[in-house]
Order: structure tokens, then sequence, then C-alpha cells
């Protein structure tokens, strides 16, 4: 009995890092194709089945969430081919099921991601955006309002990475002066009942990434 409590703390705790630490991200493609990735890092995205199995439950579309593109997994990335110049999203919150926490209840996690930096409206709950279609600055947005005070970090084309907080508007602005790809990823933990692959949890860890490219 001992060492069943133990192995089910053990799992609680190993499941609420991972979700701090994960995160989705997209990269473009030619010929409007786009890889979606998950993994602790930016140069180590997770394998096999667990990249599988996103097929199933990941939404990824350009400017209409009701007609996502197909999703095919490869080994380290799920990828697809969209139509339209605007930007790409992604969300998924079942990347994992509901874990339980010590205290009883149960928290989730939610992954939205966004490739591109045209659109300067959020489409997710939790959301990156450009404040002007193309700038190095950018406002963290959740729910419509600015996250002041918070960690972002920031991934270069070099994979050097470095974590910058938000400004009393919830704005940073990247230094973006290498060529090649750039990742923004933020985190924010919203406490209330949501309903995640039929549980009840108490809290949502919503983790957001956004991608571009410095021509």
């Amino acid at each position: 009995m001992l060492k069943t409590t133990l192995l089910s703390l053990l799992f609680a705790s190993a499941c609420a890092f991972s979700a701090n630490a994960h995160q989705m991200w997209l990269e473009r493609g030619e010929a409007g194709q786009v890889r979606a990735y998950l993994g602790e890092a930016i140069d180590e995205p997770d394998t096999g089945e667990a990249i599988a199995k996103l097929t199933a439950t990941t939404e990824l579309f350009t400017n209409d969430r009701k007609a996502p593109a197909t999703l095919v997994a490869k080994d380290d990335h799920l990828v697809a081919t969209v139509t339209g110049a605007g930007d790409v999203h992604l969300y998924n919150d079942q990347v994992w099921a509901p874990w339980k926490l010590d205290d009883g209840t149960y928290q989730a996690a939610a992954f939205q991601a966004r490739a591109g930096r045209t659109e300067t409206a959020a489409v997710f709950d939790l959301e990156l955006v450009p404040v002007a279609a193309g700038s190095d600055t950018f406002t963290l947005m959740f729910k419509g309002h600015p996250l002041a005070d918070t960690n972002v970090k920031v991934v270069n084309p070099d994979i050097w990475q470095k974590t910058f907080r938000t400004d009393a508007e919830g704005r940073i602005t990247v230094p973006a002066r290498e060529k090649g790809q750039f990742v923004l990823v933020a985190e924010h933990e919203e406490k209330g009942e949501h309903i995640i692959a039929g549980q009840t949890v108490g809290s949502l860890i919503h983790i957001a990434s956004t991608s571009f490219v410095v021509q």
C-alpha cells in the first residue's frame, strides 16, 4: 500500500514537472508545410509514441478553427499542409491525461502555439502577439488582458536561450538580430474548474509558444 502511494505521488510530480518543462512549437516549411514539435528543449523534440498519439487530439489551422488541417505523425514531429498566408495556430489540451495533486484536485496542461507574426490579435487564451505585423515587440495576452511581470523564454536560431520578464504592459522586445527561427515560450496557471478529457480539473497550466523567422 505504501509502495503504491509513493508511486502515485512520484507520477503526479513527474507529470507536473513535464508540463512545466515542455512546450509545443511550430515550424513553417515550403509549399504550405507546417511541422509541429513537442519537447523540453527546442533542439531535443520528443519522438515515437509521444508524437504519434498527438494526431488525434491536436488542432492545427490558419484562419478557420472549424477546418483543421490533416496531421501526419513522423518520428519527431507532426506535419500538415495548410493554405492561406496568415499565421498558423495549434491547440492541444490532451498531451497528457489530467494528473492528481497532493490536495486531491486534478490539474491539466493546455498547449497553444502560433507560427508567424502577422496577426496582432490572440486566438487562444494565452498567446504572445506582436504589437504590429512583423514587430519584434510582443504582448503576452491572457483572455484579452496583458500579463505583466511574467517570464518569457526566447530561443534564437543558434538555440541560445534567455528568459525575459514582461513589463507593466505585458510586453517584451526580442533581440532578433540573427537570421533564422526564433521561438518564444510562456506559461500561466489558471485556477478554476475546467473539463479536460472528461475529467474535472481545479487548475489549468497554459503553455504558449510563438515562432517566427527573421530573413
